[in-house]
């Protein structure tokens, strides 16, 4: 079952005492008569001040006067139903109005708010009485009963009381100062833990800090109790603008604790990061009766997890730029400057492994040397920075025809060596006569129309007698002077000494 809030209950117990206070002071003092008290006494009145006229006029005997004077009485007061004179035998010698109707409750002494009997004395005994019948109060009984002064003064302090004193204790609250009833020994405790801690009402006002939270920020020491915490101005700045979304509200709201919710505080120069915890108090109920909020500075941590990224980042773009620079560099020792072909030393490091391979599993090895068709009358005659030019296009259709793992390279000056596996003699043929064909149509200067650029061409395919890579490198050599010596421009095999007259196609 919900409790109550203390200013509920406070409120409730002051109107009720005050309440109580004012019923005794009319129980004691009556200060405050009701309607019927009232008007029974102001009846009495006018019962009394009659029966003193007529006992003055009964005792003159001047009845005609008398019955006058009771007729006026009653036609001028509407409230008088009958008026009656009656005798100790209980004999009525006149009567105005429908007076036995009227006091059908029967003769007697007590008097009520609708009858008043006013004693007639004669001498020292009692002649008779004197007997005025009222008309009785109008009304619901419930309704006259509300409209009694105590009643209205009763729901009137329940009313307005209720609001005096919940508005005034609630400003009176707003200004106690919790800390005060607080043992030095717990705030003690508080002000040792290295995280700040703030502890909050059900309205998220704060009713205690302890000293890490007061060393927050340069406003923080200035925090007075009752302020709200989202209404900070250094801390609102880094806090949503819906008051529902802050942790020590959801924490409340949800009866959860809330962890983990990060804040950014102060300037950019002096910035602080929060990690802000938040876990409910609840009372034996289960109702939430505030909030616990811890907010741990870990601005140092930040800043090193932001140094290490900055770090790791910089390794990164490091790592990235030395791998490009040993790319440049590996492709600076493997490859030829001019024709971006492999070098001799990285031709022979890849072509060791690939030809061993080809001996133990069997597979064909092929090598073509290509050597440009005279290249020392163009280099003589248009000079050298012609002939590199003419060395850069028969390297880019050799690579053009060659296929993506074939081994090429500038063997030395003007000649080119491929080597190739897996090709049939007469793949590896085509292959040769698709390099010459291309050089012969396709590598042309266009600035340098007189230039006609060939190449020679010699093949040799392992399995015809090569049994290293010095001798298969050397029989194809051997092919290539053969198409040399045989007007150039051509594809020669070799096929051994003895087929020589069949090398020339």
């Amino acid at each position: 079952m919900k409790i109550s809030s203390p200013l509920v209950q406070m409120t409730t117990a002051l109107v009720a005492l005050t309440g109580t206070l004012l019923m005794l002071a009319d129980l004691f003092f009556g200060v405050l008569s009701g309607h019927d008290v009232e008007t029974m006494r102001a009846r009495k009145q006018v019962g009394e001040s009659l029966a003193v006229q007529v006992a003055a006029l009964m005792e003159r005997d001047e009845r005609d006067l008398l019955q006058r004077t009771l007729a006026a009485v009653l036609e001028r007061n509407s409230d008088v139903r009958s008026l009656a004179i009656r005798r100790a035998d209980g004999k009525v010698v006149m009567q105005l109005g429908d007076h036995p109707a009227a006091w059908r409750e029967g003769v007697g002494e007590r008097s009520t708010i609708d009858r008043v009997a006013v004693p007639l004395n004669a001498g020292a005994g009692r002649w008779g009485q004197f007997e005025v019948a009222f008309r009785a109060p109008s009304g619901h009984p419930i309704v006259r009963w509300l409209s009694e002064p105590m009643v209205l003064v009763l729901l009137f302090m329940s009313t307005a009381g209720a609001v005096a004193f919940a508005l005034y204790l609630r400003r009176a609250l707003l200004h106690l100062d919790p800390a005060s009833v607080i043992p030095e020994r717990v705030q003690g405790a508080f002000d040792t833990m290295s995280e700040g801690v703030v502890v909050l009402d059900t309205r998220g006002r704060v009713l205690l800090t302890n000293k890490a939270f007061r060393a927050l920020h340069a406003e923080a020491a200035a925090v007075r109790t009752g302020v709200p915490l989202s209404t900070l101005p250094w801390l609102a700045a880094s806090l949503d603008a819906d008051v529902a979304t802050h942790p020590w509200v959801r924490a409340m709201g949800e009866r959860t604790a809330i962890t983990g919710m990060t804040l950014d505080i102060g300037q950019a120069d002096a910035s602080r990061h929060l990690v802000v915890n938040c876990a409910p108090i609840a009372d034996p109920g289960g109702a939430a009766r505030g909030c616990l909020a811890t907010f741990n500075d870990v601005t140092e941590l930040h800043r090193a997890n932001a140094q290490l990224r900055d770090t790791l980042e910089q390794l990164s773009s490091s790592k990235a730029v030395i791998e490009l620079k040993n790319q440049e560099l590996h492709r600076m020792a493997t490859r030829d400057g001019l024709s971006g072909c492999l070098n001799r030393r990285a031709f022979h490091e890849q072509l060791a492994p690939l030809f061993a391979r080809s001996q133990k599993q069997g597979f064909p090895l092929s090598c073509l040397m290509i050597d440009i068709d005279h290249f020392k009358a163009v280099n003589d005659t248009y000079g050298h920075s012609t002939g590199d030019r003419v060395i850069q296009e028969v390297a880019k259709h050799i690579g053009a025809a060659a296929g993506a793992n074939d081994l090429v390279c500038r063997y030395g000056g003007e000649e080119f060596c491929v080597v190739t596996a897996n090709l049939s003699v007469e793949e590896t043929r085509a292959l040769a006569e698709r390099i010459r064909q291309r050089v012969e149509h396709s590598a042309a200067l266009s600035d340098v129309a007189d230039v006609k650029v060939t190449v020679s061409v010699g093949v040799h395919t392992r399995g015809a007698g090569a049994t290293s890579i010095a001798e298969l490198i050397d029989l194809a050599d051997q092919a290539l002077y053969r198409s040399k010596r045989s007007g150039r421009n051509r594809v020669s095999m070799f096929a051994g000494p003895q087929a020589a007259a069949s090398l020339v196609l």
